[in-house]
């Protein structure tokens, strides 16, 4: 924009303010009131998510069974081997939950689950649950956990279930992966 004086300015109101109008019309390129914007943040977001709906069995296979593909961008979520690989390098949060039924009253049931990356099993990222049904009655449980990983691309994650004993069966799995950094 140009005003009658012939010389650029960036603010549409500079003539209001005092300082503009005190300097030379060679000096002046924009308003010394108006706020500056803020450097761009150079990161883009990248989540995903698989769920479980239908339920599972430990023993029918060594991850946890997704049937479920929820919102994603930046990863590629997947039913068809339960995983989710992340498309760029980054901090991600990664949290697991779970629904655990025991139901052999009189025993004792345990179940672990563990966390992979490209197959490599991280045995600091698992959780353990023991339980102990009495009586006829039923047990239902929710576990879950929550890491933040630097992640590779082309990292893809998994739930691995390490050992199950006892008469436990899952429902309601669900895996999030979200890129904090």
């Amino acid at each position: 924009m140009s005003n009658n004086n012939e010389f650029n300015k960036i603010c549409n109101d500079c003539e209001r303010f005092e300082e503009c109008k005190s300097l030379s019309k060679f000096k002046v390129s924009s308003c010394p009131n108006v706020p500056t914007q803020e450097e761009p943040v150079l990161f883009t977001p990248a989540f995903g998510s698989i769920y479980n709906v239908a339920g599972g069995n430990p023993t029918t296979n060594p991850n946890v069974d997704f049937d479920t593909v929820g919102p994603s961008s930046g990863t590629t979520p997947s039913t068809v081997d339960d995983s989710i690989t992340v498309n760029s390098q980054g901090v991600y949060t990664v949290t697991f939950t779970i629904q655990l039924r025991a139901s052999s009253a009189g025993t004792s049931s345990n179940i672990i689950f563990q966390l992979t990356i490209n197959g490599t099993p991280l045995p600091t990222k698992q959780i353990e649950f023991q339980t102990f049904v009495a009586g006829a009655s039923n047990e239902v449980d929710v576990i879950s956990r929550t890491d933040q990983i630097a992640l590779n691309q082309g990292d893809v994650i998994r739930v691995a279930i390490v050992s199950s004993t006892g008469a436990i069966t899952y429902d309601n799995a669900e895996l999030v992966v979200t890129k904090v950094a």
